[in-house]
């Protein structure tokens, strides 16, 4: 069982690299962290087996957390940074609309109405307030 250990810990860790799939920056950096520390006290422990052992995962967990978070907010950021550039790269791509090839659109007509404060049941009072009423939706521009 001894020999067994250290293997479990690294398909752990190999298993939870691949599954690192977060959409936050606070989960990236967490996930980084724990994967860390993780190694980090697998390392101390398996650094040296004699008196210190526990001083050696104890740090080992401390300096693998945090290499780890620092780490996780980079993967965070690069995988942002893509996205973005990605999402320029497509909307540049799209074809500039041209008259007479993609359909014009004819904007919704919308009616502000005021209404005036008014009494709700005995003990509600609903203050005066614009209301926005969508009196003809939009449609495209016949050609």
């Amino acid at each position: 069982m001894k020999n067994e250990t250290p293997y479990y810990f690294a398909s752990i860790l190999i298993l939870s690299l691949i599954l690192n799939g977060c959409a936050t920056e606070s989960k990236s950096i967490g996930l980084g962290g724990a994967i860390g520390a993780g190694s980090g006290a697998l390392i101390g422990g398996i650094a040296d087996g004699g008196h210190f052992r526990t001083r050696n995962v104890i740090i080992g967990a401390a300096l693998g957390g945090m290499a780890g978070m620092v780490t996780g907010a980079l993967v965070h950021e690069h995988t942002e940074d893509e996205k973005k550039d990605a999402f320029l790269k497509g909307r540049a791509s799209a074809p500039a609309p041209q008259p007479g090839v993609m359909p014009n659109v004819k904007p919704a007509k919308v009616e502000t109405q005021w209404i005036e404060g008014h009494r709700v049941g005995n003990n509600r009072w609903v203050d005066g307030h614009f209301e926005y009423v969508i009196s003809e939706p939009a449609q495209f521009e016949s050609q």
